[in-house]
């Protein structure tokens, strides 16, 4: 008897890879968001983030770091928003498919 468990193929669904896109903009967004404030501190107190984190993070590190997490902390964001506006054009409007990719053109 053949007891292998046939796998059902999924058909592709645009809207579930956008919410899987969403969710990682999500988290990447608050994780960059978290080192952003770190190296902000790290600028003003120096002295306490260095002791925190063992020296690992000086002054002109967090400088570096603060001034090139700007842009990746604005896609990541950006992206999520536009998702956001994008799900709440579908919900109230009857051109379900029309208002989404308006909003994502948009973006």
């Amino acid at each position: 008897m053949d007891t292998a468990i046939k796998s059902v193929a999924r058909p592709f669904r645009l809207e579930r890879v956008l919410s899987l896109l969403d969710r990682f903009a999500a988290w990447g967004s608050a994780a960059i968001l978290v080192l952003y404030v770190v190296s902000g501190f790290g600028l003003t107190r120096a002295e306490h983030v260095g002791s925190l984190t063992g020296g690992v993070v000086s002054r002109s590190f967090a400088f570096t770091l603060h001034n090139n997490l700007y842009i990746p902390l604005l896609v990541f964001f950006g992206f999520h928003t536009f998702m956001g506006f994008r799900r709440a054009l579908i919900r109230t409007t009857r051109q379900r498919s029309l208002a989404g990719w308006v909003a994502v053109g948009a973006g």
